[in-house]
């Protein structure tokens, strides 16, 4: 089974094609808030260095984060138009539970920190010893010491957020704070593409029509500063309000659903490299 896995929750653009339990081609790119620009060039090179065709394709496999705001709804635009346009399922993939596929077998408890700005992480507690990854707590977002405080026992930390935080953490577990080596850890889309087609294999497609991004906090719009007109925006402004976004998170009342197969971009194809593994 061929499934195409997309990661945009972070900064960087990913996509993976696997064909079973091979990666035939993964390309990462780092692309900052222009996910919209990037990840459809990103996808069509990817599949031409493959010489796939998209009806060979049985299945997507998308990160619903949480993570960026913006790169969340652009890789839900983009899925959702090509599962219309070529009838294929998808699959939702939590992003944090596609970095805990990266520790399998560990005979800690795997706590994934994903950072989240100012001093905030997402946070979830998984189980691998079984090699796949078993969540067992709830997503949660908040400031790092507050998910930190619970931990008794020796546990390995993964995420953006361990490398961003690194110090702190170690400040606050001493000797109960275990690490994975460099590199681990990271957003990969062939984790996503894996997890995805798990789900497919079982039957867990998602409904495009109630397909949304994980959020778990609202944007900051209201400890914005004063406008130049001395207002400030309120908590519960639309995403078109005056005033700096955060990517992490929509709007207080927000309905984050994502735009339609028509609003998928048609980009100028980017540099970027593109690892393939030959059938």
């Amino acid at each position: 089974m061929i499934v195409v896995g997309l990661e945009t929750s972070s900064t960087n653009a990913g996509i993976a094609v696997i064909r079973g339990g091979r990666v035939l081609a993964e390309t990462s790119l780092e692309v900052g808030a222009v996910h919209a620009e990037k990840l459809p060039g990103l996808l069509e090179r990817t599949m031409g260095d493959l010489g796939l065709q998209w009806t060979e394709v049985e299945g997507f496999a998308i990160s619903i984060g949480p993570g960026s705001y913006t790169g969340l709804r652009v890789g839900l635009s983009l899925v959702k138009g090509l599962a219309y346009v070529t009838k294929k399922p998808v699959a939702a993939v939590p992003t944090l539970d596609a970095i805990a596929f990266q520790v399998p077998c560990c005979r800690y408890p795997v706590h994934v920190l994903v950072d989240a700005r100012r001093g905030r992480v997402y946070e979830a507690r998984y189980d691998t010893a079984g090699g796949w990854p078993k969540q067992i707590t709830d997503f949660r977002v908040g400031p790092l010491e507050d998910m930190l405080e619970s931990i008794e026992d020796e546990v390995l930390l993964v995420g953006s957020g361990v490398d961003e935080h690194r110090a702190r953490i170690v400040s606050a577990l001493g000797e109960r704070a275990c690490f994975p080596p460099p590199g681990t850890g990271r957003l990969m889309a062939s984790s996503t593409a894996f997890l995805g087609l798990d789900r497919l294999k079982r039957g867990e497609q998602a409904d495009l029509n109630g397909l949304e991004p994980l959020y778990l906090r609202k944007t900051d719009f209201a400890t914005q500063p004063p406008s130049r007109l001395g207002q400030t925006p309120s908590a519960d402004a639309s995403p078109g309000s005056p005033g700096p976004a955060d990517p992490s998170g929509p709007p207080a009342d927000a309905s984050p659903g994502s735009p339609g197969p028509s609003d998928t971009p048609d980009p100028p194809r980017p540099a970027g490299r593109t690892e393939t593994a030959s059938d």
